[in-house]
Parts: structure tokens; sequence; C-alpha cells
């Protein structure tokens, strides 16, 4: 059959709305195939996003005190939206005491924690700001998102203090509160 005969197949009334109808329902078709791809590629990445915003992610880094304007803490923090297991940390190098002295030990320190709720921070150890600044450290965070997992997630990276230092910006906490109540109750009763 030639395309000329073709056209004058469909240009005849009984024969034009089988062809229109075949037509709709060829497009109808396309149209289905093509949603059905779109729906199967929203499923799979939605399944995606809410596997990974239902798991853990752990930090570690040196932040300002609320003790002392001059003072850090190594503080680990779960910024994931699942509680974290078996945390370990590796920093080098080992961070002086408190105190100012060297560490016990220069080897690479670990400290282990066994949960971490998700949206917590767990202050780990406080150092002067004057003792670490200007020092890079790398630290290897790892974590399980079950208990005793085998399958562990694993996030290395450098940090230095200046990063959390907030130079002497202090915020008050409730026992600076409490002590500025007391002065002023004590100013209030000399009057």
């Amino acid at each position: 059959m030639s395309f000329d005969a073709i056209i004058v197949w469909l240009s005849d009334g009984e024969n034009s709305l089988a062809a229109a109808q075949v037509a709709v329902a060829l497009v109808t078709a396309l149209a289905t195939l093509a949603l059905w791809r779109v729906t199967r590629v929203l499923a799979v990445e939605t399944s995606a996003l809410a596997k990974m915003t239902s798991r853990p992610f752990v930090v570690c880094a040196l932040e300002s005190s609320g003790a002392s304007a001059v003072a850090l803490n190594l503080a680990l923090r779960n910024t994931g939206n699942a509680t974290a297991f078996d945390i370990k940390l590796e920093m080098s190098p080992a961070l002086p005491k408190p105190n100012g002295d060297k560490p016990d030990d220069e080897t690479l320190p670990t400290h282990e924690i066994s949960l971490l709720p998700p949206d917590q921070a767990l202050q780990i150890q406080g150092v002067m700001g004057t003792e670490v600044y200007g020092k890079v450290f790398d630290m290897k965070v790892s974590w399980a998102a079950m208990p005793g997992a085998e399958s562990r997630e694993t996030l290395s990276y450098k940090i230095e203090p200046k990063d959390g230092f907030r130079g002497g910006w202090n915020t008050k906490g409730p026992h600076h509160i409490a002590e500025e109540l007391e002065k002023l109750r004590k100013q209030m009763a000399k009057r």
C-alpha cells in the first residue's frame, strides 16, 4: 500500500474515525510508558534519600568552651538523624592535658564511645586554646548504625583549633546567670 493509498483510505469518513482511535491509543500508550519511567526514577531516588536521611553522621571538632574565653572542648557531635553506635575517634597529634602538660601517650590517641543519640554532642576533653592554636589535627571518626555491626562509616579530615574558636566571645550559661542574679540581689539589699 503506497502513501497516497493510505491518505485516501484515511480521508474516507468511516476509516478516519478508526485511524484517530488508533492514534489516540498509541499516544496514550507512549504517555503511560513515560509516566511509568518517571515514577520509577522518582521512587528510586526517594528511597535513596530516605536511607541517607535516616542514618547517623558523626563529626568531631574543637569548639569554644563556655567555661573560659580561651578554653576549647574536643566535642563529638552526631549531626545525623539516627543513633550512632560503637564510635571510635582517632586524632593526631594528641591534645595536651587540660593543665598544659604533655599527654601521657604521644601515639595515636583513641576515644571510644558506645552510643551517641542524634542531635547530641559529647564533650570529651578540654584544652586551653593557647596550647593548641596554630596546630593542625588529623581526625578519623568511625561509627556503626547498629551495635556490633561489621559495616562502619568512616570520616577522615583535618581541623585547626581556630575553626571553632569564637575569639573570646563567651555565651552565658545558667551558672553565669545565677551569679549575676546573686550580685544584683546583694546590691539591692545594700540600698
